[in-house]
């Protein structure tokens, strides 16, 4: 699933390969919808949309998303006329649903030359565009076409660039003064917080007067003779100060602020071209800043030195991923269901009462947008009193409570985190009065105690009625160099669950604090529906009483080190359980830990006794030092007086396998496996080059065993080496990367550690391992790394159920389809001289219809072999259904499990009640 960011990045380049175009809405309508689908990361024919659709009595829709949205395309030539074609589209809306069928009429109408975009909600506004823009626009606009993702759009008005033009400016100053030591670090954030509020105040007309703007003018009038640290500390002060005494020139006007934001008046002395920028700044238009971008730049420059100057922020669609399920649904629904005035009052009371805790706010984003929410709610909630106490005849209540802003509460480690989240919700909080009618007074700020500075994991969280937030992503390796052993120690005796990615301890924490009934929505790395920090997190919450409800089981989310994250929502201990849950925008009947629906989830697959000891990650060298050019290799190799292919080998990389024609490693490396240094000896050339390039890496190591054994590898698998005895090759696969693409080694080359490792030498095995049965079984139980594939032994080789072929000839149909499969791809890959990658990308494409031919020959001989029905080949859910009821017959012992020899076939056939061959 994409993030916002990401379509955003998409919409960019449709915008350039299409602003140009002149020609026909017939010509190129269709491509440039589908094109527009797969912007927002989807297959506009999986949507459901339907071009050229006659469910219209008036003609021909150009598209139709049935009950969510119809497209009418002109030509760009019709740009200027676009409103003389809205009787057109709308006539298309009004006859488009159907009484008799239970069709209703698509909520949205999009009116489109091209060039310029007009959005229609005809069934609530039916006299004007929600939305007019021109193509240039839609990259800030995409929020308003999230329909074409299957999630609901956003049409308010849209301020991106200049609120990060804004943060920019103001970074630029921070930067300033920091690099000139103007004040001390934490006085310079005060002060650019300070400014920052007084900005949007003044544009607010919360402070009359415009004091700090008039102040600015007068210092860059003033020269140096005036010092911004006399005269803004003034106002400062003076903003701190509950007495009216003294307020007369540049300070009439002013009032109490309160708040915390001015208890510390910040002194900061400006140069001249420092108060001419300020100055600057205040002249951008601070009432259409959004806080949800300017609270995360500021945040993200002020608690670092870095000069990135704050470059990512959260996209508002990706945080109401997590602020719409948890909050927003649940009260619509109660809100939708209210029938008399007295009813509403007392829901009104109730959301009055509801509170929001997030326990990593950082600036605060998350908050921000629940309390926007929360105030949109209670607007329509007051509309729905009002109007059912009209339609009843009875008087319309006055005097109604307002969502009161203190409801939200949060907690963050940082406290330059802490600052910005309550700047961010005290900017907020006047912009909503402003849409949503009054709440508190804008001034004095409202005391916003709720939110401190604290770590999360240490401190008691407060009461609450919901949990939503971002928690930190900081992988499980990368722990103890952030917080030390006595952190860790502590995490893992309170927590009892090990050392896991940091985002873990949230969700089993906020799990715990929820009562019964109660909602979270939490956004963590996709770790957290894989292997073991599954079972710490959403599996605990699985297994206690939690329901997960809406879910995005991956997309990436915006930062330098683009992490791929999950979103996941869930009640606890539901009065009932749900009828419907969402899972990557689709409803489903359910979802499972793994973030998959009940009928694909291998979740509860046990590892089985047989598969163990044949399936291995490759050795870990740990020094660069062993691994050698092949110029180097061969020298070494053609001395004759020692046998130097005993230690000196061909090393194979997950690379080589990918894109070396002959899947052969490029590079050698020196193994001396679990020799003694006696025995190493014996081999001076090859131990002299460890010992140089080696030795003085290893001495540095924390591992004792990796210092004292510097000549061997840090993971030599002995396993591995024993399990390949007697073998004349094995197989080979890279452990990351969207295909798995397995190749035959000798037993001379030695894998890398970038590759997993099958201790097998026959057609047959390498047959059920290429089959689309093992390849589907690996999807559903991968792990992943930066949104990756990968593979691992413990989730996906453990519990491959291997099939009962009774009858040899099933086995041989099997090898012999493999080794045509192998012959016929290693023909191509010599005659073009490319790799795997490059040949399976191309058969995607229709290429080599041949050899895809053969895979689905190799598929139905190994469904065979499983006494399945060959319809089932290639059937992704049907297979994984099967192999996970067969994985669990066998782990509870219901079924005689040897599939790798060692015991006779027809005792195996008549145990299983198979006929015998």
């Amino acid at each position: 699933m994409r993030s916002g960011e990401q379509i955003r990045a998409a919409l960019i380049k449709f915008v350039a390969r299409w602003q140009t175009y002149a020609g026909s809405e017939r010509s190129e309508a269709q491509t440039f919808l589908n094109e527009l689908f797969d912007c927002y990361g989807r297959n506009r024919k999986d949507a459901g949309a339907l071009f050229e659709d006659a469910h219209s009595s008036t003609g021909i829709m150009d598209l139709h998303l049935p009950g969510l949205l119809i497209v009418e395309m002109k030509a760009p030539k019709e740009t200027a006329r676009l409103a003389q074609h809205r009787k057109q589209a709308l006539d298309y809306w009004h006859n488009s649903a159907d009484v008799t069928t239970s069709r209703p009429a698509p909520q949205f109408v999009v009116l489109c030359s091209f060039q310029r975009f007009e959005i229609w909600e005809p069934g609530k506004y039916p006299n004007a565009p929600l939305l007019e823009f021109d193509l240039g626009e839609l990259p800030d606009r995409y929020e308003s076409l999230m329909v074409l993702a299957g999630d609901e759009p956003l049409f308010h008005h849209s301020s991106r660039e200049l609120t990060k033009a804004a943060a920019i400016s103001v970074a630029n100053v921070y930067q300033g003064l920091l690099s000139r030591q103007a004040a001390p670090p934490e006085s310079i954030q005060r002060f650019i917080l300070q400014m920052v509020w007084l900005f949007f105040a003044e544009d607010y007309d919360m402070i009359e007067g415009r004091p700090t703007e008039r102040t600015l003018e007068f210092l860059v009038k003033s020269g140096d003779y005036w010092s911004s640290y006399l005269m803004l500390g003034g106002l400062f002060t003076s903003l701190n100060d509950p007495d009216d005494y003294g307020r007369q020139g540049v300070l009439k006007g002013t009032q109490f602020v309160n708040g915390d934001l001015f208890d510390k008046p910040a002194l900061v002395h400006l140069t001249k071209d420092e108060a001419t920028e300020l100055l600057r700044i205040a002249e951008y238009n601070w009432r259409q800043v959004d806080p949800t971008i300017f609270g995360s730049l500021i945040e993200g420059f002020l608690s670092t030195d870095r000069s990135a100057l704050g470059a990512h922020y959260t996209h508002e669609i990706d945080i109401l991923k997590i602020v719409r399920p948890t909050i927003v649904k649940p009260w619509r629904a109660r809100i939708d269901a209210v029938t008399t005035p007295d009813e509403g009052v007392a829901l009104l009371e109730e959301l009055c009462r509801f509170r929001v805790l997030d326990p990593a706010c950082g600036c605060g984003n998350f908050l921000y947008v629940a309390y926007r929410e929360l105030r949109h709610l209670e607007h329509t909630l007051k509309e729905r009193i009002a109007a059912l106490a009209k339609s009843s005849g009875l008087p319309v209540p006055t005097g109604l409570p307002f969502f009161p802003l203190h409801n939200m509460q949060g907690i963050d480690v940082v406290p330059m985190a802490t600052a910005v989240a309550r700047v961010t919700l005290w900017m907020g909080h006047r912009q909503m009065i402003e849409q949503y009618g009054a709440a508190e007074p804008p001034l004095p700020l409202v005391s916003l105690g709720s939110i401190r500075t604290a770590d999360a994991l240490r401190v008691p969280w407060p009461e609450t009625d919901c949990i939503v937030g971002n928690p930190p992503f900081l992988g499980s390796q990368q722990m103890r160099d952030a917080h030390g052993d006595d952190y860790l120690k502590w995490l893992s005796n309170t927590f009892q669950v090990g050392i896991k990615d940091f985002c873990v301890y949230w969700f089993r924490r906020a799990h715990q604090h929820l009562k019964p009934g109660q909602r979270a929505g939490l956004v963590g790395t996709n770790s957290i529906a894989q292997n073991r920090a599954r079972s710490a997190s959403l599996e605990y919450i699985t297994s206690n009483n939690g329901v997960i409800t809406d879910a995005v089981s991956s997309q990436v989310w915006p930062g330098e080190a683009k992490v791929h994250v999950s979103l996941v929502n869930w009640i606890k201990s539901p009065a009932e359980p749900p009828t419907e849950c969402i899972l990557d925008n689709n409803p489903v009947t359910g979802i499972t830990s793994d973030l998959r629906t009940p009928q694909t989830s291998t979740s509860e697959a046990q590892p089985l006794v047989g598969n163990k000891a044949r399936c291995f990650q490759g050795p870990i060298p740990v020094g660069d030092g062993f691994v050698l050019t092949e110029t180097i290799a061969r020298e070494i190799l053609n001395n004759h007086e020692v046998d130097y292919q005993k230690v000196i080998r061909p090393y194979l990389t997950s690379e080589d396998i990918t894109e070396d024609p002959r899947q052969r490693g490029r590079r050698w490396i020196i193994d001396f496996a679990q020799m003694p240094l006696e025995v190493a000896e014996r081999y001076p050339r090859a131990l002299k080059i460890v010992r140089e390039r080696v030795k003085p890496f290893r001495e540095r190591n924390n591992r004792a065993l990796y210092r004292q054994r510097w000549w061997q590898f840090g993971e030599a698998r002995p396993g591995l080496r024993t399990a390949l005895i007697g073998k004349s090759r094995y197989i080979a696969c890279g452990r990351h990367g969207k295909r798995i693409m397995l190749c035959w080694c000798d037993s001379w080359t030695c894998a890398s550690d970038a590759t997993i490792i099958f201790a097998y030498d026959d057609d047959y095995s390498m047959g059920i391992l290429d089959s689309a049965t093992h390849k589907n079984w690996a999807a559903t139980r991968l792990s992943t790394i930066k949104g990756d594939p990968r593979y691992t032994n413990s989730t996906v080789f453990s519990s491959f159920p291997w099939p009962y072929p009774v009858k040899d000839q099933k086995r041989e149909r099997v090898a012999e389809a493999s080794r045509r499969v192998i012959a016929r791809r290693q023909e191509i890959c010599a005659a073009e001289q490319f790799g795997l990658t490059r040949l399976y990308n191309l058969v995607d494409e229709g290429a080599y219809a041949d050899l895809k031919d053969l895979h689905r020959e190799l598929d139905e001989a190994v469904a065979a072999c499983y006494g399945w029905p060959r319809s089932i080949a290639q059937d992704k859910n049907e297979i994984t259904g099967r192999l996970l009821t067969l994985n669990a017959e066998i782990a509870a012992g219901q079924r005689p499990y040897d599939p790798f020899g060692g015991r006779d076939g027809r005792a195996v056939a008549q145990q299983l009640g198979l006929p015998v061959a």
